[in-house]
């Protein structure tokens, strides 16, 4: 392998059990979710000893069983594929997460879930009128009152789970109603993504030009509330946070854009790195989004490839852009390949909906209340939800340099723990 060649340190292991989920939600991007073919053993074991040869960042790996609803496949086959990661030699340590639906969890799923210390990520969108808006199953029908009997099951059997939201149009108009559902139903750890456009939701109900404005003062409110209930942890709230709060010399890695740090695995043993909603498309400059096999392929291999050497060209292409022209970059770390990709083609692009969205009008969020705090009371944007010039600096080749960041350095008390959800978007 070429130096060259050498990926980063993976952070994260996505494996697909089954593309199948049991229910049809309107803003799924998997075309395969219909498919109810499983990964083989002979798969997880061919895995297994492929781990044995990647170097791991942070010991033990996370592996998030996702990209499907994991619940579909039996315990049994888990407890025959955990134990092959726990006793292969030479493989990393490992730890378990599931992003789940939650309406298959029983009380054996619970057991599970605490015999192996398994992380879970729970989606659900908020109250029912919100939720079974967009959840649904294959009939049409709403989903939350299955949802509710899974967290009702986890929160029996003393199971801690943090969920994941997606906003869309309607339920931007309701963080009160969001925040008063996640309280009085005992949960957490709250993650937000929105309804974006990327696989096979090609139209998002949300457009920057018409609900920017409204997202963002979704995410005042909720940060309000916040306040007032600090024992709920808000990931990009907290992340932030974090971000801001860092020393300016701080690197800030965008996992999704470095080559290697997410490793996904589909049922059938193809790999492939970045974005894991890229796992299976098809490009016409970057071919199928399957750089690799398990089953034949080492991970030298797999770096050397060719398309994967042309997309990781592009990617990191696209990262200096955003660099050198997003005065947002110091608390981003580049954007998201695979939303780049969906919006404009290209790997080589810089700003997308959910840059919009997710870094730029949450940091403006945070960055006002922060001002406030230190006595400054600048508004962060103007009537139209742009932000403020007095804020948010000119882009310029030094885009790290932000006016903001450089008043909050060693500002100890904007600082919070490490709280996210350990599961992929």
């Amino acid at each position: 392998m070429d130096n060259g060649d050498a990926l980063d340190p993976v952070r994260l292991l996505i494996l697909q059990a089954s593309p199948f989920c049991n229910i049809d939600c309107t803003y799924c991007y998997l075309s395969t979710r219909s498919q109810t073919k499983r990964i083989s053993f002979d798969t997880v074991e061919a895995i297994a000893k492929f781990l044995r040869d990647v170097p791991v960042k942070s010991p033990p790996l996370t592996v998030c069983w996702h990209a499907g609803e994991p619940l579909a496949v039996p315990i049994a086959f888990y407890e025959r594929a955990f134990t092959c990661f726990a006793e292969m030699p030479g493989a990393p340590a490992v730890r378990h997460s599931f992003q789940t639906n939650a309406t298959l969890i029983t009380d054996d799923w619970c057991d599970f879930f605490k015999r192996w210390s398994v992380h879970l990520g729970v989606s659900v969108d908020g109250p029912r009128e919100l939720h079974d808006s967009q959840r649904i199953d294959r009939a049409g029908r709403g989903t939350f009152d299955r949802v509710m009997r899974g967290i009702a099951k986890l929160r029996q059997h003393d199971v801690a789970f943090g969920v994941i939201s997606v906003l869309t149009e309607r339920s931007l108009g309701a963080p009160d109603d969001m925040w008063e559902f996640y309280r009085s139903n005992g949960i957490r750890r709250v993650a937000f993504n929105v309804d974006e456009g990327k696989g096979v939701h090609e139209e998002s109900s949300l457009t920057a030009s018409e609900h920017l404005s409204a997202f963002r003062d979704f995410m005042s409110r909720i940060a309000d509330l916040q306040e007032r209930d600090p024992a709920i942890s808000v990931r990009e709230l907290d992340g932030m946070r974090r971000h801001l709060s860092a020393s300016p010399d701080t690197d800030v890695t965008k996992t999704d854009n470095r080559p290697g740090a997410i490793i996904n695995i589909n049922s059938d043993g193809d790999l492939t790195t970045f974005s894991p909603e890229l796992l299976g498309q098809v490009h016409p400059r970057y071919g199928r989004f399957a750089w690799g096999n398990v089953h034949k392929d080492s991970w030298s291999d797999f770096a050397g490839n060719s398309q994967l050497r042309r997309a990781r060209a592009d990617v990191q292409a696209g990262v200096e852009l955003c660099r050198q022209q997003c005065p947002y970059f110091a608390v981003c770390g580049g954007g998201c390949p695979s939303n780049k990709l969906a919006e404009h083609d290209t790997f080589v692009a810089t700003q997308t909906m959910k840059c919009r969205f997710k870094i730029q009008a949450v940091a403006d969020v945070v960055i006002e209340r922060l001002e406030r705090r230190m006595g400054l009371d600048v508004p962060c944007s103007d009537s139209t939800g742009a932000p403020a010039p007095s804020v948010i600096p000119r882009p310029s080749p030094e885009a790290r340099q932000h006016p903001v960041l450089d008043r909050l350095d060693g500002v100890d008390h904007v600082r919070s723990d490490e709280r996210a959800i350990v599961t992929a978007e």
